[in-house]
């Protein structure tokens, strides 16, 4: 599988705000404003050098049914791909299966199972350019 780039690592924090006041001080940047999304029942903040902590809003949706019981911290990491398609077959063909897939804009991503990507819960991402905040909106 062709993979450009790490693109971004996603994190769960229980408390949001507290997680980005924390991480823009050490990190010297400041994340991008708090976005929310009832189709994925979740709250989420998105620092540029790519690391997104996300917070479910409640016990049902997508974010809180792939968190389960997990405690706060990383949750998975992405991958950049020119084809996410061939990827997500490529992916399949080792028998890892694929939970979830979506767009947002131009952008497009699925989330992998971790039963047999040795516990790293892999998501998959395309868009055009090298702005995935960009791409996300449009």
């Amino acid at each position: 599988m062709k993979v450009e780039k790490i693109d971004h690592i996603h994190a769960y924090a229980k408390d949001l705000e507290g997680a980005v006041r924390l991480f823009a001080d050490l990190l010297g940047r400041e994340f991008l404003p708090v976005w929310e999304s009832e189709d994925f029942g979740a709250r989420a903040a998105f620092h540029p050098l790519g690391f997104e902590f996300l917070q479910p809003t409640g016990p049902n949706g997508p974010v809180a049914q792939t968190i389960g019981t997990r405690e706060e911290g990383i949750l998975f990491v992405c991958f950049k791909v020119p084809d996410i398609e061939e990827a997500i077959a490529e992916m399949e063909s080792r028998g890892i299966k694929m939970i979830h897939k979506y767009q947002v804009g131009k952008l497009k991503e699925a989330l992998f199972d971790s039963t047999n990507t040795f516990g790293v819960q892999i998501e998959l991402c395309e868009y055009p350019g090298d702005d995935i905040t960009a791409a996300s909106m449009g």
